[in-house]
């Protein structure tokens, strides 16, 4: 997805809130597909606070460069990170850490190393999604912040998956992580050009429209959640739908207590059960 207005806004108004600072973690090169004056611009309209008299670079895709495009450290170092580094499964785009999201660990040398990782469109390309997340939970530093831009909507074919806020919205709050912004933005595929369109998640907030009735509009979700010292990274979540349901923990409960018996006749009331 690369760095957008349909991401970028999220990111200045966390900013605004919380300044960033320190290493910053970008899964996959940042294409960015804006300039300086529109960045300045979208700044001003977060009040978000640049630092100022960094050197401008041009962007590393000769294309976007010639249209006046910046770089992700461009970007980044304005936001106040000191060190930015590249994660990407392969070195082709000139990442300076090759490391697979799928595998079960990242290098001793990455646990704990960054005070934000920034999955700015590849989730949705890694199979292994918990293996995925638990990696991000090793590498980030405690009070560190974990910002996701995912297509959630109208995006055929992009990746392995569209990811919903429900999936962030659940793992997060299973994990004990601080969830301080999870948003919805909507935008088209003139993305360069014309405006996103943003609206703060909250459960059933799209429970109308969820069947067949949505636009021909873009939908991604953005997140950005905080590290503390209790979050964990591989506790498996129920949907929220489904623990929100009246006496679907109490249904939950009896089968897992059933289950611990491992009784004789265990499986076949199981098997009875699912024929009823």
């Amino acid at each position: 997805m690369g760095f957008i207005r349909a991401n970028i806004v999220p990111i200045l108004e966390e900013h605004r809130e919380r300044p960033f600072g320190g290493d910053l973690l970008l899964l996959g090169q940042a294409d960015v597909y804006f300039s300086q004056e529109q960045f300045l611009r979208m700044a001003r309209t977060a009040r978000a606070p640049l630092k100022p008299d960094i050197a401008l670079r041009p962007s590393h895709v000769p294309v976007f460069a010639t249209k006046g495009y910046i770089s992700g450290e461009t970007v980044f170092e304005q936001l106040g990170f000191s060190s930015i580094s590249v994660l990407d499964v392969s070195t082709f785009e000139g990442a300076d850490i090759q490391f697979d999201l799928n595998a079960e660990a990242p290098p001793e040398a990455q646990m704990s190393r960054f005070d934000a990782i920034i999955d700015h469109g590849t989730l949705e390309h890694v199979f292994h999604v918990p293996n995925a997340l638990r990696n991000l939970y090793l590498m980030l530093r405690t009070g560190g912040r974990m910002i996701h831009s995912a297509p959630s909507g109208n995006f055929f074919d992009h990746g392995f998956y569209m990811l919903q806020p429900t999936l962030f919205l659940d793992f997060y709050g299973a994990n004990g992580w601080e969830i301080l912004s999870l948003k919805v933005a909507q935008f088209t595929p003139e993305q360069e050009s014309e405006p996103a369109f943003f609206a703060d998640y909250e459960p059933g907030l799209f429970d109308s429209v969820s069947y067949g009735r949505m636009d021909n509009k873009l939908y991604a979700t953005q997140c950005v959640v905080r590290k503390t010292a209790t979050s964990t990274g591989d506790v498996v979540p129920t949907q929220g739908a489904y623990a929100r349901m009246s006496g679907w923990t109490a249904v939950q409960e009896a089968v897992v207590v059933e289950s611990s018996e491992k009784s004789p006749g265990f499986f076949d009331r199981v098997l009875n059960r699912l024929k009823r």
